[in-house]
């Protein structure tokens, strides 16, 4: 027999036993819809990670001032907290792997439009921040080191603050009040999204150092900076020099510890990259053995076709149908069953992952998983059916027509 009349046979088989067929491939269909639907979340989280790496970028560090450790108190009495624009300054002009350096300061206050009124996040910078953080405005302009010198009142606003204060109204050239000063509007910073922590990157309002430091800060230290490498310097040297120098200013002994934090972003997203790919490895690993439960189900349901058919397979063989024959038939059941199950479990999975992605998980479904699926689970076939059909295809005929 062809390959297409095996086929037909084998469809003519097992619409023979609806019921028991449908049974027989729903480990297959589970199997396989777990798969697409773990591999597909698990890809949506991978390239999320990589986009926010590129959004964010991947060559700066944030220094934090933590205090020294005294009397088992980290910032305990005695301490005197380090000034950052100072420190700022002295990586600018002593660091020659760093590029780029900015104080940073926050407060948390409710800002005020003509439209509306929202509590957001008001981050002092300098305009060497956006070179930083390749954060550009899409609308507007982003404010220079003149604004901070002559303390103008001006402000970048993030989406998600000008979708509250504004809603669809343009905000440049509108002013917002903070703290009850008016600051102007010039730029609305592009998109950069949620981060992989929760965290909105876009409620955020920038105003220029100068300004925040004179008019909003008070008397409040700032005790964070940020600080981008030179194009071509691995960031873990640039790391090493801003330690290295910060540790000399803030005179600290050999002994003693960093009385700061150097954050570096790449490699926590690297670590964020990293457990997102295990993982995921490990829900393709634990949806896979639904795979192997549902091919023993294949297995055993051949056997027991095997045994049904004994007489069928007793008479194709007095007509002239060898041991080749027989096994072929029974293997292509086998695959059949497991094919048409990969099929309908990648259809399920898919509709899965779309239904999970509505409510706000990532998922990333690439179509070739389809074709992997469906090989897949005839493999599956192919393997757990092979025994079956072997021994189908080692019965005497003469005891096969004699079975009752």
């Amino acid at each position: 027999m062809g390959p297409v009349t095996l086929v037909g046979e084998a469809f003519h088989s097992l619409g023979k036993n609806k019921v028991r067929s449908f049974l027989s491939i729903l480990g297959i269909v589970i199997g396989v819809a777990a798969v697409i639907a773990m591999v597909a979340i698990g890809e949506g989280a991978r390239k999320r990670v990589e986009q926010e790496i590129a959004t964010l970028g991947d060559d700066w560090l944030m220094i934090g001032f933590w205090g020294i450790q005294r009397g088992g108190a980290r910032g305990a009495a005695g301490t005197t907290p380090t000034q950052a624009e100072e420190d700022a300054k002295a990586i600018a002009n002593g660091c020659t792997t760093i590029r780029a350096t900015s104080p940073s300061n926050r407060l948390n206050v409710q800002v005020v439009s003509s439209y509306s009124n929202y509590q957001s996040n008001i981050q002092g910078v300098e305009a060497s921040y956006f070179d930083i953080r390749r954060w550009s405005p899409s609308r507007g302009a982003a404010f220079g080191q003149e604004d901070s010198d002559f303390r103008r009142r001006v402000c970048c606003l993030g989406q998600t603050v000008v979708k509250e204060l504004f809603g669809t109204v343009d905000p440049i050239g509108e002013d917002i009040r903070i703290n009850q000063l008016q600051f102007r509007v010039i730029g609305v910073m592009a998109a950069k999204g949620t981060s992989s922590d929760g965290r909105d990157n876009d409620d955020v309002i920038l105003v220029p150092w100068g300004t925040f430091k004179a008019q909003l800060a008070g008397n409040e230290v700032a005790q964070t900076l940020f600080a981008a490498a030179r194009p071509g310097v691995p960031l873990a040297v640039a790391k090493a020099q801003v330690r290295s120098l910060l540790r000399q200013r803030h005179r600290l002994a050999e002994e003693e510890d960093d009385d700061f934090r150097i954050i570096d972003r790449a490699l926590t997203m690297q670590v964020d990259a990293a457990a997102t790919q295990t993982f995921n490895t490990l829900l393709a690993a634990i949806a896979s053995i639904s795979l192997l439960v549902g091919g023993i189900g294949i297995m055993n349901i051949m056997l027991v076709s095997v045994t049904e058919r004994t007489r069928e397979i007793g008479l194709r063989m007095a007509i002239g149908a060898n041991g080749f024959h027989v096994l072929g038939q029974f293997l292509v059941e086998a695959v059949t069953l497991c094919a048409l199950g990969g099929a309908l479990g990648f259809l399920a999975g898919y509709g899965v992952a779309q239904f999970v992605g509505q409510y706000g998980l990532p998922v990333q479904i690439s179509y070739w998983m389809a074709g992997v699926a469906i090989a897949f689970a005839s493999g599956v076939g192919l393997f757990f059916g092979f025994y079956p059909a072997w021994r189908a295809s080692r019965l005497d005929p003469i005891e096969a027509l004699r079975y009752e």
